[in-house]
């Protein structure tokens, strides 16, 4: 299987790296730090209060877990850009995992939804457990779901079930099935889309929503969201009043 350069998710060598084995997992709640790729990120090491990711003075350098320290309290989720950490716990009937998830309307516990393996395609059912949404999570919420135990190390999302639109773009109210038939009739970049949906033509120009865009264009399409090119960002990228417009700079 190609790796995550080529078809946006790991490959089965990437994997065997990065998971933990299987007495770890039944040990209790672990990170799974499912990040490939050499880039300037270190957010994961500032956020662990364990001190069990390192990333060091290289901040290219690939986060390592000392699984030994790892308490799977779950900060580290939130604070990955990449959205490229989870945690698992197999120690129970069950496993729970713990996942940062973006779309709204967000889930409730007790939801039943369809759990997602990584590429996207139904892996079976999973149940919501909790759905954090803390003021510390910086905006992402991290939910938990409960899941057969031989499904641990294969979902790493879900599907609401019964809900008529996930909206991507809240400014315009574009939901995710509008953006996934644009990709599918032909627009191959956010700034195709966003001419065919008018998402990212709001208030916030796309803050919210460009990087659910580019993982939407990306699962249709097998790139790797870093490969989708970006759409223009045009100022203001945040809300203000028209006063502090028509103001200008002060003389002095």
């Amino acid at each position: 299987m190609p790796g995550v350069k080529y078809s946006g998710r790991l490959s089965d060598a990437e994997l065997a790296a990065v998971l933990p084995p299987a007495e770890r997992l039944a040990q209790g709640p672990v990170a799974v730090i499912e990040c490939v790729q050499s880039i300037p990120c270190n957010p994961c090491e500032k956020a662990c209060p364990f001190g069990a990711i390192t990333v060091g003075d290289d901040i290219t350098a690939l986060p390592a877990l000392d699984r030994a320290k790892c308490k799977g309290c779950g900060l580290c989720i939130s604070r990955c850009p990449g959205l490229a950490i989870f945690v698992v716990d197999a120690s129970g009937d069950e496993a729970t995992i713990m996942l940062p998830y973006e779309y709204l309307p967000l889930p409730a516990a007790g939801d039943v939804v369809d759990a997602l393996d990584r590429s996207g395609k139904p892996a079976g059912t999973a149940r919501v457990l909790k759905v954090n949404t803390a003021a510390g999570l910086e905006g992402t919420a991290v939910v938990t779901l409960a899941v057969p135990r031989k499904l641990a190390d294969i979902v790493r999302n879900f599907r609401p079930r019964g809900r008529d639109a996930i909206y991507i773009c809240r400014c315009n109210e574009v939901s995710e099935a509008e953006i996934r038939q644009a990709v599918r009739e032909g627009a191959r970049t956010v700034a195709a889309v966003k001419l065919a949906t008018r998402a990212g033509m709001g208030l916030c120009q796309g803050r919210t929503c460009r990087r659910l865009v580019s993982r939407i264009i990306a699962e249709e399409t097998g790139q790797h969201p870093a490969e989708v090119l970006p759409a223009t960002a045009r100022p203001p990228v945040r809300t203000l009043p028209l006063g502090t417009l028509a103001g200008g700079e002060d003389d002095e």
